[in-house]
C-alpha cells in the first residue's frame, strides 16, 4: 500500500460526453519504469451505479456492530 493525497474534485471528473467519470490517479513511481504509471480509467453510468451500491453496504459493514440486546432473566 502506498498513501497518497489527492483532492477528489481532481481525482473524479465528468466527461465531455457527460454519460461517462473520469478517475484519474496520482502518478505512481514503480522501480522497474523511468516514468511513473499514469492510470485514467473512464466508467461509464451505470457501472458508476454498481460502485456506489456496493460502497454503500461495505460501509455500513465498516460501522460497529449494534449492541446486543440485554437479557430478560
Amino acid at each position: 500500500m502506498m498513501p497518497i493525497e489527492i483532492d477528489a474534485a481532481t481525482m473524479w471528473t465528468l466527461n465531455a460526453d457527460r454519460r461517462s467519470i473520469r478517475l484519474t490517479l496520482p502518478r505512481l513511481p514503480l522501480d522497474d519504469m523511468a516514468q511513473p504509471l499514469t492510470i485514467a480509467l473512464d466508467i461509464e453510468a451505470s457501472t458508476v451505479d454498481e460502485m456506489i451500491d456496493r460502497l454503500t453496504v461495505l460501509r455500513a459493514q465498516m460501522l460497529p456492530a449494534p449492541p446486543k440486546p440485554a437479557s430478560r432473566n
